[in-house]
């Protein structure tokens, strides 16, 4: 039965610019599980799961020791996760603190404290971990850029008498009121080469509806801020779908982008409405302030329908195609510089190295486990107090799910996956040898999502556009007859 709701949002188009190229396909009845999905989906999001609930810590660590001995590289994130206020749409778990208060000064304490003893003890259950080279070392938060330059560089020392960061790049994600031009040349001395903020949009008015409290300006200095400093890796997160956008915005976020010389640019899809309908935000302990304080009718102000989030993506992939490469999905880099390297790491088939997150909300895989940290910091830092590592959940995934996991995230990176790759990758198996792979692949043909030729599967522009939803839908095991 059709999704009247998903279809009338998918009809909702900006008719100063062409119907987008998926309406067609996304209006087919036989093609309703795509629009269900993306109708639903707030963030476009890239899901690997196991398959085998329950697995054993005890499993899920071997496992690790494993993957990570045998790894040429691997990803290695800390999650800083306090902010000075949360974004209306944001979903992470966070710990909000006025940086400037007296009592701030114990929280970013209590944070480096916990971050290093969980890392302390994952060195103690993965004995590898110290010797496998970084291949990418990110601190993510929350607003890392928050820290006092005494913790950071705390935190900082720790790492490096720790790991093995001979040839690693270090990354650091901030946001604009905070990362000062004093704040970017402590980052700088301390080896961070990379920098990423959210701007979100570079119109002011949109920026202040979902909660942000710096300027497009601001970002901007930001921006010049390191270039002037010699950090000309900057990497800008951008929104379409947020309260009150048009796709003149999202138009006009292009040609800032096209002014400003971005070497990389993150373009999320985020939407948000119907995600508010059924479920809280901030890992689901609480309502989004757009719940709360119903904010979604503010001045008048509403949500782009999938239409015309669609049209923002053409927008986007007609500014952007020229001069960049969309790698991974939402993730694009200038031709002549390298893609995200913490994502190469993770998902190109040549690679799928293991990454260890340490810190409130992580997330930790290898091709065999995944654990994902608890969410709740009270919690959080009880279990570490047990010497416990904070894990709330942890799946094993099994041989054939391996397959299917390593093509999905193969798929995402939009490179064309070459079955000779996967066979090297599979001790001489073939990708159309796995059930699901081949059900997948069989079915997405049909729709015409995908081309294959010569062993080489290639995604369709329609498939690029709705590499998710095909992620996220048409792997499925087949139901035993």
């Amino acid at each position: 039965m059709i999704n009247t709701k998903a279809l009338a949002s998918l009809k909702d188009i900006d008719t100063a610019y062409p119907v987008p190229a998926v309406d067609a396909f996304l209006s087919q009845s036989e093609n309703q599980a795509f629009l269900n999905y993306v109708h639903k989906d707030p963030f476009g999001c890239h899901v690997f799961p196991g398959d085998i609930e329950n697995y054993p810590l005890g499993s899920f660590f071997s496992d690790m020791e494993h993957d990570i001995h045998e790894a040429k590289q691997i990803h290695l994130w800390v999650y800083i996760p306090t902010c000075r206020y949360r974004c209306h749409f944001c979903q992470y778990p966070t710990v909000i603190l006025n940086p400037k208060s007296g009592s701030s000064e114990k929280v970013f304490k209590d944070i480096v404290d916990y971050n290093i003893k969980e890392a302390k003890i994952w060195l103690e259950k993965v004995p590898s971990l110290s010797k496998v080279e970084i291949g990418e070392f990110n601190i993510f938060g929350g607003t890392p850029s928050l820290l006092p330059e005494p913790e950071l560089e705390r935190l900082m020392d720790f790492y490096y008498r720790h790991f093995n960061f001979s040839a690693a790049t270090l990354r650091f994600e901030g946001e604009p009121g905070t990362l000062n031009r004093e704040y970017i040349s402590v980052l700088k001395r301390l080896g961070f080469r990379k920098i990423s903020f959210g701007t979100q949009s570079f119109n002011d008015a949109i920026i202040a509806a979902c909660g942000r409290q710096h300027t497009a300006d601001e970002c901007e200095k930001t921006i010049l801020s390191a270039r002037e400093q010699g950090i000309d890796w900057v990497s800008v997160d951008l929104i379409y779908g947020m309260l009150g956008q048009t796709v003149d915005d999202v138009k006009y976020d292009m040609e800032r982008v096209m002014t400003l010389d971005l070497s990389h640019v993150v373009c999320t899809k985020l939407h948000m409405e119907e995600f508010m309908k059924t479920r809280t935000g901030v890992s689901g302990e609480r309502e989004s302030l757009w719940q709360k304080k119903g904010l979604i009718s503010m001045n008048n102000m509403s949500f782009p329908g999938l239409g015309k989030q669609y049209q923002m993506r053409e927008v986007i992939e007609k500014y952007l195609n020229e001069g960049y490469c969309e790698h991974p999905t939402m993730y694009f880099h200038q031709k002549h510089l390298e893609a995200e390297k913490w994502k190469s790491l993770i998902t190109d088939l040549d690679k799928q190295y293991p990454e260890v997150a340490i810190g409130l909300g992580g997330s930790s895989k290898c091709t065999r486990a995944e654990a994902i940290n608890i969410t709740g910091y009270k919690h959080y830092k009880e279990s570490l107090d047990k010497g416990h590592l904070p894990i709330e959940k942890s799946h094993g995934i099994s041989p054939e799910q391996r397959e299917v996991n390593a093509f999905k995230m193969a798929l995402s990176t939009l490179i064309p996956v070459d079955d000779a790759v996967f066979s090297k990758r599979f001790n001489g198996k073939s990708f159309l040898e796995n059930r699901i792979i081949e059900m997948a692949i069989k079915n997405l043909q049909v729709k015409k999502l995908i081309l294959i030729e010569n062993g080489i599967v290639t995604l369709t522009p329609i498939g690029v556009t709705l590499v998710e939803a095909i992620i996220n839908t048409q792997f499925n095991f087949p139901e035993v007859e």
